[in-house]
């Protein structure tokens, strides 16, 4: 692949993972769990697909949350010209906290393709890096969570009005530390429709990044829009096309 298009796509696609965020409801699902604040959360299985532009070329992800059993499964997957990303986490839930327990990540395309296979081990507070036992981690937090988990981790507790949102990671070699803050809320409108959105900021070390994202409680906190700017004033947007919750396709405002 022509390195020119590399650098077009890589700042894409690491934008779409992050997009895994929650899908949360406050009605009865299968799985119930209540907030601090006595507000009901519930995770429902939904389908979202997403699309970004960006000097002509296209990318679609799809996101989808099924069950497996007592546990809960999240797929992401990336498809374009040139590359490809597919990433699973399985995860249980208590109390509204998430629990990892596998995560798959394969990239192909975009020069070396990348395999990243990790198994939890919440009793032992250990993570087994299944390709590489060198980056096998032990005394991690009880609250660690996956590159997906941690994004679903994040609607819930949007839904559940938690005042903290800050998660430990684990990427497969390391633990990162996440942060975000609430902003404003707003109207976005997206293929979709318009909606009402609560917009969050990450926070970042690097100050020439800011990466804002908007959540949808009408569409149980679906992330509908994740826009990132450079600090070479390059700029990128992500917007949901789709979503279907419990198999029923959503609407908007208006």
């Amino acid at each position: 692949m022509p390195l020119f298009i590399q650098l077009l796509l890589v700042p894409i696609l690491s934008m779409f993972c992050v997009l895994c965020l929650a899908e949360t409801s406050s009605t009865t699902a299968t799985t119930v769990t209540r907030a601090a604040n006595g507000k009901q959360i519930a995770l429902k299985p939904f389908t979202a697909v997403y699309a970004a532009k960006f000097s002509g070329f296209n990318v679609t992800a799809t996101r989808k949350l099924t069950t497996r059993g007592s546990d809960w499964q999240l797929d992401f997957s990336v498809e374009s010209m040139f590359a490809n990303i597919n990433e699973y986490s399985r995860f249980s839930i208590k109390n509204g906290q998430l629990t990892p327990l596998h995560y798959q990540y394969h990239r192909t395309g975009l020069g070396k393709n990348r395999h990243t296979e990790l198994d939890f081990e919440p009793a032992q507070r250990r993570i087994i890096n299944l390709g590489n036992s060198r980056y096998t981690l032990t005394d991690v937090p009880a609250d660690i969570q996956d590159m997906l988990s941690y994004q679903l981790q994040l609607g819930l507790d949007l839904a559940a009005g938690k005042p903290s949102l800050k998660y430990a990671i684990a990427d497969g070699k390391k633990i990162r530390q996440y942060s975000f803050r609430l902003i404003a809320k707003e109207q976005v409108q997206t293929p979709i429709g318009l909606v009402n959105a609560v917009k969050v900021a990450r926070v970042q070390n690097k100050a020439e990044r800011v990466t804002n994202l908007w959540f949808a409680p009408r569409w149980n906190y679906a992330l509908v829009k994740l826009t990132q700017q450079e600090g070479s004033g390059k700029n990128y947007q992500i917007i949901l096309t789709k979503l279907a919750i419990n198999g029923n396709p959503v609407d908007g405002e208006s």
